[in-house]
């Protein structure tokens, strides 16, 4: 699991970078959010312990900013202040737990197991997205008909066309999508639908 930390104050950093260690992972850390948004690429797969109140950029605009970008990042965030509305906030954006410093050991584990299943769904939502953007506009629309439950020749009917052709733009859109059977195909669909 690869673990980044973003806090202001590099001896929080240090102090999280050393927990982290201890507990089996390593990580990397950044004082500056601009530095680690321009150095994170769109498509890695990670956790990022992020500190609610930063100067430059705070917490809740990092991780909007992430959202934005559609990065497989889970989140958590960190605050030395318990503050109930921004914690609100931080999970309507998608924040995966709100944690107060100085950080306690067992309750960070907990929550970086749930962190990594949540980076790893992000990561399947983003693959599947990429694959659906290799549909043709025709096969978008077959597939997103097919995701409604309309069989091949009510498809026909609703795009003016001949069931022959719904059925090669069905198989064209599965080999795009990497789809063995409808159930994947339908599986990949709805989750490049992910965090619209």
């Amino acid at each position: 699991m690869r673990i980044y930390l973003l806090d202001d104050d590099p001896k929080v950093l240090a102090a999280n970078g050393f927990l982290l260690k201890a507990m089996g992972h390593d990580s990397q850390g950044w004082t500056e959010p601009a530095r680690f948004l321009k150095e994170l690429g769109d498509n890695t797969e990670a956790v990022l312990l992020l500190d609610l109140a930063m100067p430059e950029m705070d917490g809740l605009e990092v991780l909007a900013e992430l959202n934005r970008r559609r990065c497989p990042v889970a989140v958590i965030l960190l605050t030395g202040h318990g503050d109930v509305p921004q914690a609100v906030k931080a999970m309507k954006l998608g924040a995966v737990d709100f944690l107060e410093k100085p950080v306690d050991a067992r309750r960070l584990a907990d929550v970086l197991a749930r962190a990594s299943k949540c980076a790893a769904d992000l990561r399947a939502e983003a693959d599947a997205r990429q694959r659906v953007a290799r549909l043709s506009a025709r096969e978008h629309e077959v597939v997103s008909l097919v995701a409604q439950g309309l069989t091949n020749k009510a498809i026909a009917e609703s795009l003016c066309v001949a069931v022959r052709t719904v059925e090669v733009h069905r198989a064209a859109a599965m080999a795009k999508l990497e789809a063995a059977n409808m159930a994947e195909l339908l599986h990949c669909w709805q989750l490049a639908q992910g965090r619209e």
